[in-house]
């Protein structure tokens, strides 16, 4: 399984969208767009019951998809119930995801309650993240689930790994394979009905990773939502430097933090400098705390190919995108803080170019 979360950058598509935090009105009509054999809705509603020979991509408030996908569905809103026949992977995220469909291969999904029901088969490995947790149906091969509370009830047909706040197997609990969790003592339940074919290993309880840790990494979203609204030209730019410039930025991220931190040192000692250098401390505190955002927005515009065209809720998309993948990927033992690390360097170096390019237009 940890071959298996390594490889979930090449499988994450999981959005939260900002309406799901109640942040951004959805538009009042629902606009569907069709890109070759793709399609795109959007809206307050956005409903698709069509046969779909590429991919089914939703943005919005309540999503409801009934139909069929050649290819993989991709939902962000507030809140989705998803349903027919998924050809490829599925990726959703939002307030509230509720599956019954089948999904021919792999389903990785975020939100704050995540139900996978009973009529719900999912044809490889699933990948959950969410507040509260429940898995009903069939997942042919593995489970990774990280969350506030997971109750699986449901039959898996290979190993399960789950970090969470409580576990909970249910009497129809069925896992072919091992079941190892990180959960405190008191908060595994086990069904005497339940059946595990492998062996079950309690492993070592990480606090960082939860439920505290969970709302922490959610309000990281919540804040890039807001800054993504307010300064969507900044971001715009800052991403640009990033995928045009990466090397650049790396560079400019290291001289400039080694430079920044060299020049408030020397402001602070003087009494007349302090006051400067306390603000230019803040100053680079929000820049820092920004730089995961170009990266965010960036990996979403690759996942997605830059086939978002869903007007001014497209950024937000792909920070949602991108923002769960690094999320998700920060839970994998040395690979999550080798990925935040190198993430947060590029980003910030992005985030200084945008801040000076802004700077020579004022000048200007």
């Amino acid at each position: 399984m940890i071959a298996a979360r390594a490889r979930l950058s090449l499988a994450l598509v999981v959005p939260l969208l900002a309406s799901a935090f109640g942040c951004v009105r959805p538009k009042p009509e629902n606009q569907v767009m069709r890109l070759g054999d793709d399609v795109l809705a959007s809206g307050s509603a956005p409903f698709l019951n069509d046969s779909i020979a590429g991919d089914a991509i939703l943005a919005g408030g309540d999503i409801v998809f009934r139909g069929y996908t050649g290819g993989d569905y991709v939902g962000a809103g507030g809140k989705q119930d998803i349903r027919g026949r998924v050809h490829g992977s599925m990726r959703a995220a939002g307030g509230e995801v509720e599956v019954n469909a089948s999904v021919d291969r792999n389903a990785t999904i975020g939100g704050g309650k995540i139900l996978v029901d009973s009529s719900a088969v999912i044809g490889r490995n699933a990948y959950l993240i969410g507040g509260d947790i429940k898995v009903r149906g069939t997942v042919t091969g593995g489970l990774l689930a990280t969350g506030g509370a997971v109750d699986l009830d449901g039959t898996i047909g290979q190993d399960v790994e789950v970090s969470s706040g409580s576990l909970r197997l249910g009497p129809n609990a069925r896992i072919a394979g091992n079941l190892s969790y990180r959960v405190s003592k008191d908060g595994v339940h086990i069904d005497p009905a339940a059946r595990v074919t492998g062996k079950i290993t309690a492993l070592p309880v990480i606090k960082s990773r939860g439920l505290f840790g969970m709302l922490w990494k959610a309000g990281g979203l919540l804040a890039g939502v807001i800054i993504v609204l307010l300064i969507p030209r900044f971001v715009t730019e800052a991403t640009e430097e990033l995928k045009h410039r990466p090397i650049r930025a790396l560079i400019v991220s290291i001289v400039g933090t080694i430079l920044g931190l060299i020049a408030m040192v020397i402001a602070a000692i003087t009494v007349i400098g302090l006051p400067l250098a306390l603000i230019a401390g803040a100053f680079y505190i929000f820049l820092g705390a920004m730089s995961e955002i170009p990266v965010a927005v960036w990996i979403g515009e690759k996942i997605l190919h830059g086939r978002t065209l869903l007007g001014r809720q497209r950024p937000l998309v792909n920070f949602f995108i991108g923002g769960l993948v690094l999320i998700i990927l920060g839970v994998v033992p040395v690979i999550g803080g080798v990925v935040t690390f190198i993430s947060s360097c590029i980003g910030f170096g992005a985030v200084l170019l945008a801040v000076w390019a802004v700077r020579k237009r004022q000048i200007a």
